[in-house]
């Protein structure tokens, strides 16, 4: 069976831009190619946006396509300026990824087509796929059309948001509220274009009823990391010691993850790390909560590596997870399969994930003393610590089978194919 990918990353492409990165929770999308190239009846292509790449390059028995990205001429930066409330303006750019996909899918003669996301502007190829006849299912991972509603978490204002950076970074924050509006109208676009979408949650088989109501749903896990399937003992610290992995955006929560470190620290005197991965700049959410991450023994450590953020979780007390939005984060799975107990906000699909009190914790997104409160059971109940831990790595260890996940994928071709 030849099957095309058309990918958010580069996978396993190999080129000296793709190396390292900034970005704590990439990769699963590599681990689910390395183990389709181990399918011996599987021919793989795998399309993606880069700039500076040739068309078409063979590594590894994998057929690559980067394709070029779009960028708007100086008066169509104007135009979107002056006509902002048009959401429309984001069209001007589809025809040129259209084009190329067919180009793409002209080429390889796929027999099925995978559509990894309908975020970004790769998601088109579903379009692209629908007008060429190609089978083709639509892999869901975020939604922004629902994560909109939540963007700007409670207690901050557009204009908050605006002008929270000082006036130079005013006009960049409102292009990139505009864009997500823009996006909205392009994932549904996208969307009523699939016949078959790929999800793994709850939130997102309900969320595909609304939103796709014509495309049929099937389950897909995901493979993680290498790193996370190795053989590791856990080890509890003597001192407390919370990890988080988390982006810049403002609906990860890390102005709760704030909040509940100062009722940690201030209220309730809890002796604690909190150590933080990922590419967080503080500033913004200190003087919306007037609270120093320094202050409350909040560690920013920075961007991880896979085996760097294993051996951090597997000498913590527990992980937390603190969006105020999700579908599945990889990043729970990451601690879940290591036996780290998770808390974690009962936000979208995360609750597919953990089962409150078996296999973590669930708190409120608008509530960091629930927050506190759950984190404190885990450190103060050290048999419960455990036992959710041990529980939750059992699951997490049957969810994220690579040999499941590669059957579950493969049936579901033949669906799509036939």
């Amino acid at each position: 069976m030849r099957v095309l990918w058309f990918a958010t990353n580069p996978g396993c492409y190999n080129d000296i831009h793709t190396k390292g990165g900034g970005y704590n929770g990439g990769g699963w999308m590599s681990s689910m190619q390395q183990e389709i190239m181990k399918q011996d009846d599987i021919r793989l292509g795998v399309s993606f946006c880069m700039d500076g790449q040739p068309w078409k390059v063979e590594q590894g028995g994998t057929t690559y396509y980067p394709i070029p990205t779009h960028r708007k001429h100086f008066t169509d930066k104007i135009k979107d300026l002056l006509y902002s409330n048009d959401l429309t303006r984001d069209k001007i750019l589809w025809p040129h990824y259209i084009n190329h996909f067919k180009q793409v899918i002209e080429d390889f003669h796929p027999d099925v087509i995978e559509v990894f996301g309908s975020e970004l502007y790769t998601g088109l190829a579903t379009i692209a796929a629908k007008e060429l006849g190609i089978p083709c299912c639509l892999h869901i991972q975020g939604l922004l059309s629902l994560y909109i509603y939540i963007y700007l978490t409670p207690g901050m204002s557009r204009w908050n948001y605006l002008l929270s950076s000082g006036l130079r970074h005013t006009y960049a924050n409102f292009q990139y509220l505009t864009y997500w509006q823009r996006s909205c109208l392009r994932e549904k676009a996208i969307l009523r274009a699939a016949a078959h979408v790929i999800g793994r949650t709850d939130w997102d088989r309900q969320a595909m009823e609304m939103l796709a109501p014509q495309a049929k749903y099937h389950y897909g896990g995901e493979i993680l990391r290498p790193e996370f399937y190795e053989q590791s003992e856990r080890k509890q610290p003597l001192t407390t010691t919370i990890t988080t992995t988390i982006s810049n955006a403002t609906y990860k929560g890390f102005d709760l993850l704030l909040k509940t470190a100062n009722i940690l620290k201030n209220e309730l005197g809890l002796d604690f790390i909190w150590n933080v991965y990922g590419n967080i700049e503080p500033s913004f959410y200190e003087h919306l909560t007037d609270i120093h991450h320094k202050d409350v023994n909040v560690c920013l450590r920075g961007v991880a590596s896979a085996s760097e953020l294993r051996d951090a979780l597997l000498n913590s007390t527990m992980y937390c997870h603190t969006s105020y939005v999700e579908n599945s984060p990889n990043s729970i799975a990451e601690a879940q399969i290591l036996g780290v107990p998770v808390v974690a906000t009962n936000v979208g699909g995360t609750a597919s994930m953990v089962s409150d009190g078996e296999t973590g914790l669930l708190f409120p997104a608008t509530d960091p003393y629930m927050a506190a409160q759950r984190i404190i059971t885990l450190v103060t109940n050290r048999d419960i610590n455990i036992s959710i831990g041990n529980k939750s790595k059992d699951i997490a260890t049957e969810r994220h089978n690579r040999h499941n996940i590669i059957k579950q994928l493969l049936d579901t071709y033949s669906i799509v194919k036939a």
